[in-house]
């Protein structure tokens, strides 16, 4: 069996007193092992959440003399720029997907997109084309 929760304190809470930790996470009830996880929409927009406050350092195998920091305001930047474009490769994003308030920020689809594949990979072309080309934000880091 599967129990699925939100990341809401009670749901941790109870998932804890039941016994379920991140590295069993599982709980046993009536003989039968209950797996336990946070819903895959509440992780992406806790991610989503988390990137708007904090940079993340990426670790690569094949950049090991680069390691990449992303930050939010890559993102922003990407969006800005974009908005400027006559044809827009990010047409779905807008303000509010980089500055979700009150119901906004509890939308999976504004996560979803922010997240998106598309968005990563205009970043990547972006980084790939190095200095010269690119907002110096958006360069990596020496180590």
């Amino acid at each position: 069996m599967l129990l699925q929760s939100d990341m809401g304190t009670n749901n941790v809470k109870a998932m804890k007193l039941l016994g379920s930790t991140t590295s069993e996470p599982f709980f046993q009830f009536l003989n039968q092992a209950i797996a336990t996880i946070y819903e895959p929409p509440h992780l992406l927009k806790c991610t989503r959440n988390l990137f708007l406050k904090y940079d993340v350092q990426l670790e690569s195998e094949r950049l090991k003399s680069r390691l990449p920091v992303a930050k939010c305001e890559h993102t922003e930047t990407l969006y800005k720029s974009d908005r400027d474009l006559p044809i827009h490769m990010l047409f779905k994003l807008t303000d509010t997907h980089l500055a979700p308030v009150t119901q906004c920020a509890m939308k999976v689809s504004l996560a979803a997109q922010v997240m998106s594949h598309t968005v990563a990979a205009r970043l990547s072309t972006l980084v790939a084309y190095g200095k010269e080309q690119c907002h110096h934000s958006f360069c990596f880091h020496k180590k």
